[in-house]
């Protein structure tokens, strides 16, 4: 990325959109100093980007059913297997939103330092968790209940998914086994807490959080827009959850990449703590919308519910609307 790695802050930055004509330049807005940088990748055109919670670390789709990790500061690109070894996947069925696929991608380690990592995703129809190790040909699918997740974390050897009925299911990578121990945790916080709303789970401090988001699907009136986030912190043990009123110094950042907490943001120069930084990745409201995804962003303070931008430009795309970008 040029000196861009030098650069980067503590504080996430956000890659902006695809911009029609210039393809290959993107876009990177720098929070703490209001300030854009732009920077050629050839690489990424006419690909959808998710972040997969490493540092620098994109996984990319294409129309053409490709699958990578890509690294941005160091251009590294490791080609996973297509979408066609997906179990499920149905070309002619998906034809014309491939790039929509795949709907969250997490890494277990950082591939730049070593090749013992798991890569995890949500994919579409059937809506279930799959996982790729390096050497693989294809990917393998972990049979659960019908369960349709909304996001998946990495902590301590397991992944933790939620699905929308905001059930906690737990896949187990410690063992010697291949194929993961599952294991569901808490058999749902209540359908009236989580009914119509996009979920998303961190750990953070010791603590499992379950996220709620008000607003991602569309109103009766065709719009749709954050109205609020809960935040959940769910016991393991006890298989029990709780609301949280307060994050303290903390900061959630979500949308398209692996949500992040930030446990010290007031040590963080154009960070605030006790808010929810968010991206717009309800692709399901704007997929039909001609200009795409890029309305739905802002901070949300937790203790108040207000909200306001982070970033004041626009930035729109049917496929590739901004997202957080890890140091």
């Amino acid at each position: 990325m040029g000196n861009l790695r030098e650069e980067v802050p503590a504080v996430p930055w956000l890659m902006l959109a695809e911009k029609e004509g210039k393809e290959e330049s993107r876009e990177f807005f720098d929070l703490s100093k209001d300030v854009t940088y732009s920077t050629s990748f050839p690489e990424l055109v006419g690909k959808r980007c998710l972040g997969v919670g490493f540092p620098g670390w994109i996984f990319t789709a294409d129309e053409q059913k490709k699958m990578n990790l890509f690294h941005l500061f160091s251009r590294s690109v490791i080609n996973l297997p297509d979408m066609d070894m997906l179990e499920g996947f149905d070309y002619e069925w998906e034809r014309g939103s491939c790039r929509y696929y795949v709907e969250k991608a997490v890494i277990s380690s950082n591939p730049l330092t070593t090749s013992d990592y798991v890569l995890a995703l949500i994919q579409g129809y059937p809506r279930c968790f799959a996982f790729w190790r390096p050497g693989q040909k294809s990917f393998t699918n972990v049979e659960t209940p019908r369960r349709a997740y909304s996001d998946i974390t990495w902590h301590g050897g397991q992944f933790y998914g939620v699905d929308f009925m905001g059930n906690i299911i737990i896949f187990d990578f410690r063992g010697s086994e291949e194929y993961p121990t599952v294991a569901t945790v808490v058999k749902g916080i209540p359908p009236s807490l989580t009914r119509g709303t996009q979920l998303y789970m961190v750990h953070s401090l010791g603590e499992l959080l379950v996220i709620t988001r008000d607003g991602a699907f569309l109103d009766e009136d065709g719009s749709y827009g954050v109205k609020e986030f809960h935040v959940y912190k769910i016991d393991v043990d006890r298989k029990s959850y709780e609301e949280v009123a307060d994050l303290g110094n903390r900061a959630l950042f979500l949308g398209s990449s692996a949500t992040l907490a930030v446990a010290q943001a007031y040590k963080i120069e154009g960070c605030k703590g006790n808010c929810i930084y968010f991206t717009d990745d309800c692709w399901q409201s704007y997929f039909n919308i001609e200009r795409g995804g890029g309305k739905d962003m802002g901070i949300y303070n937790l203790l108040d519910g207000t909200i306001e931008p982070h970033y004041t430009g626009e930035s729109y795309h049917k496929f590739s609307p901004p997202l957080w970008i890890f140091k």
